[in-house]
């Protein structure tokens, strides 16, 4: 029978420290989502505001969501568009697509189709059900030069823009 160690219980103490802490975000983030989905969305805010705070990227859409929408929270397409950055450069393909028609449609700010088709195609490289879709559509509005455009931007060049 090994003995325990000091390292050993170090481990297992780090293991349940992260395990507690992963837990805790998850519970926050069903307690945003169930009073979302009861209409609470004040509640919703806190929540999820708590969560994305300290970095969770679902929590950061889902504010971003309550921001645009102006539920729960007073309407800010300012923020919205700040809380889906962040939760797209973390890879989550919601946001990306949510920016997505943010330029498309010059939402809060200047309309942007090549920032717009980039995120799109973010997104369905993400696996967004909807990405491709409104990519290709878009793309058919766009000039030449635009598609050209939108398809040599890299994710460096594009978070940069955005901010």
């Amino acid at each position: 029978m090994r003995a325990i160690t000091a390292r050993t219980h170090r481990g297992w103490l780090f293991a349940l420290l992260l395990w507690a802490w992963h837990g805790s975000s998850l519970a926050g983030l069903d307690e945003g989502l169930a009073a979302y989905a009861a209409g609470d969305f004040e509640g919703a805010a806190r929540e999820f505001a708590q969560l994305a705070g300290r970095g969770d990227a679902l929590a950061q859409y889902h504010l971003g969501l309550l921001c645009e929408e102006g539920q729960g929270v007073t309407r800010n397409p300012v923020a919205a568009r700040q809380w889906y950055l962040k939760a797209a450069t973390q890879g989550n393909a919601d946001a990306m697509f949510a920016l997505g028609q943010i330029y498309a449609g010059g939402i809060g700010v200047k309309r942007e189709v090549v920032l717009a088709y980039h995120l799109f195609d973010l997104a369905a490289h993400s696996r967004h059900r909807l990405g491709a879709q409104e990519r290709d559509r878009l793309a058919g509005a766009m000039s030449a030069e635009e598609l050209a455009a939108a398809r040599h931007l890299n994710g460096e060049t594009l978070i940069a823009h955005i901010r």
